[in-house]
């Protein structure tokens, strides 16, 4: 089955959505309720030239986070005894760095550092063999080894139903989830850092591993960042000049 795009949510709007749960509860999941939501993200500074956001994209985050049968907001089940058959696999994550200093007047904050997070807290990403996209992990449902003696596990992408499921190398196609990029984070990507980029076709709009090739540093103003990044796709090696809203990094740990 061909694959729908999918989409990504900011840091403050996952904030918004976690706190619009635990106040609301079952409230959330109503159609007007998740349509209204869903117009005050598009309104907002940093959707600004985006793919205008769907009722539907909002109200299939709340199903996936917060069941209708849950009497109170839990992190999604990525964590859960399914999850925890595979956790002895300790999935890697090499990211290239940059020498290259940057200009005075957009200094590198080299002191930008992710928190380790907990066990529970921790969620998930998962490369697609059908497009070489990556997909947020809502559930993982199995593990086995294939022939060559590897991990693979079998799981549901979020958003997506019991026909997208796919069994992916643990070692290759399973990492933590990047995270979306605020405009005063500009300045911590620099050229030859790995990013994942948001590319949107006439008929698709999905997420890439990417290489930044050049960063042309520009004056923010009140819509945000207004630089421009040069990146490559590594999958196919077109190159792209993106904004800022269009990349998430990779967690960086002390």
């Amino acid at each position: 089955m061909e694959r729908r795009s999918s989409v990504r949510f900011t840091p403050s709007e996952i904030a918004r959505m976690e706190k619009l749960a635990a106040e609301r509860k079952e409230q959330v999941l109503d159609n007007k309720f998740c349509q209204k939501l869903a117009e005050e993200f598009n309104c907002s500074a940093g959707r600004a030239g985006s793919k205008v956001l769907q009722a539907t994209q909002v109200q299939g985050w709340f199903l996936n986070k917060f069941p209708v049968s849950a009497t109170k907001p839990t992190c999604v089940p990525t964590i859960s005894q399914e999850k925890a058959s595979t956790a002895e696999v300790n999935v890697s994550v090499s990211e290239k760095k940059s020498a290259a200093s940057e200009e005075k007047l957009f200094p590198l904050d080299t002191k930008t550092r992710d928190k380790i997070p907990d066990l529970e807290e921790l969620e998930f990403e998962a490369k697609s063999s059908k497009d070489s996209a990556w997909y947020d992990i809502a559930l993982f449902l199995a593990h086995r080894r294939n022939r060559a003696g590897e991990i693979e596990v079998r799981v549901r992408f979020e958003g997506f139903g019991a026909d997208e499921d796919e069994w992916v190398n643990v070692k290759k196609c399973i990492r933590q989830r990047s995270i979306p990029l605020e405009s005063s984070q500009c300045r911590s990507i620099v050229e030859g850092d790995l990013v994942l980029c948001f590319r949107e076709g006439n008929e698709e709009a999905l997420h890439f591993d990417a290489h930044v090739l050049e960063v042309q540093r520009k004056q923010h103003d009140i819509r945000g960042c207004r630089c421009i990044f040069l990146v490559e796709y590594d999958h196919d090696r077109s190159q792209e000049r993106v904004s800022l809203r269009r990349l998430s990094r990779r967690p960086k740990y002390s």
